[in-house]
């Protein structure tokens, strides 16, 4: 096995600063640092200690899709460091936006969630720091940074308190929220709601969101549905689409158009708006939704699975042939 745990029998090429496998994965040594590439995908110049080296493991690949799998792990790799270097040259928005890219991908990606709690820091948003640091070292413990976390306390305890009514009455919200109390959740969104013309579009659309997604969790879905309309009102949002859709679905209604389409949300909410679909009957909008959602998901998880598991039942429903969905599942 090398270091990589990549059988020795996949090596179609091996010097002393290249090794080529058969799966079009080149790796390129330099004394202590590293190189890889696969397609027009390449990494920079990297160190034993690299947390890409864990990720790209063999065993932690997807064979079925190994030279996707590994063309995307080093395509998320560079966009990580781009945010990097955002971060290092103070441009916190555009690292964000890398982060944000990086952490869609996998949601536990405890490099990107700490660097993200870095470029918040750098925008004095330390309330919003100290959660993704909170996440970051839920993803790896190994990313323990007492000090930051100390300094992290402290200033957010500061922020905290000099927020205006309504922004700590949201804040408050959001806290009971974490700890599940959507009642109380509620009650102060519902004080923060009470001058929604305090609030530009951008905001008052998200604040409805928030109360409404307690409203769903407390299963009062009927108030649920009407408060993510409103969110809609204010501005289009592909979440406030998808809860729509879960609320009518949950209530019996028809669902609307707007559920149908792929949509810009999370990996776990495309798998069940796909698994709704499929429930109503729409088989062919599943599809498309689960197509979106493996186009750049290798991981070999429950999603994955769940996921072409829904996709073989709405084929069947249209008499598609499945047998190449099937082997793909009994292979993962």
């Amino acid at each position: 096995m090398t270091f990589l745990d990549i059988p020795d029998d996949l090596i179609l090429n091996k010097t002393d600063d290249k090794t080529e496998y058969g799966f079009g994965l080149t790796v390129f040594a330099n004394d202590d640092k590293l190189r890889f590439q696969i397609g027009d995908e390449s990494t920079s110049w990297i160190g034993f200690g690299d947390g890409f080296l864990k990720r790209i493991r063999f065993g932690m690949l997807n064979r079925c899709f190994l030279a996707k799998h590994l063309q995307k792990e080093i395509e998320i790799k560079n966009i990580l460091d781009s945010g990097r270097g955002f971060l290092e040259r103070e441009s916190y928005l555009k690292a964000i936006e890398c982060f944000d890219e990086v952490i869609y991908y996998d949601k536990n990606y405890g490099e990107a969630l700490l660097l993200k709690s870095r470029a918040l820091f750098g925008q004095r948003h330390f309330v919003k720091a100290l959660r993704y640091y909170k996440k970051a070292i839920r993803a790896d413990a190994n990313l323990k940074d007492i000090d930051y976390h100390k300094l992290l306390l402290k200033k957010s305890s500061k922020e905290r308190d000099g927020f205006p009514k309504i922004k700590l009455q949201i804040f408050t919200g959001d806290e009971y929220f974490s700890r599940r109390n959507y009642q109380m959740a509620i009650e102060n969104y519902n004080r923060a709601l009470e001058n929604p013309s305090a609030f530009k579009s951008k905001i008052l659309y998200k604040l409805l969101n928030k109360k409404a997604t307690a409203l769903f969790h407390l299963s009062r879905f009927d108030e649920a549905l009407e408060c993510f309309k409103r969110s809609l009102d204010f501005r289009s949002n592909d979440y406030a689409h998808y809860m729509c859709g879960f609320c009518e679905h949950s209530l019996g209604l028809p669902l609307d158009e707007g559920f149908k389409r792929p949509l810009d949300i999370t990996k776990s909410q495309k798998l069940c708006q796909a698994l709704i679909l499929n429930e109503s009957k729409f088989h062919a909008d599943a599809i498309i939704c689960i197509d979106d959602l493996l186009e750049g998901h290798f991981a070999c998880d429950k999603i994955h699975f769940i996921a072409l598991s829904c996709k073989i039942s709405a084929m069947e429903s249209l008499g598609m042939d499945v047998q190449r969905e099937i082997d793909l599942l009994e292979r993962l």
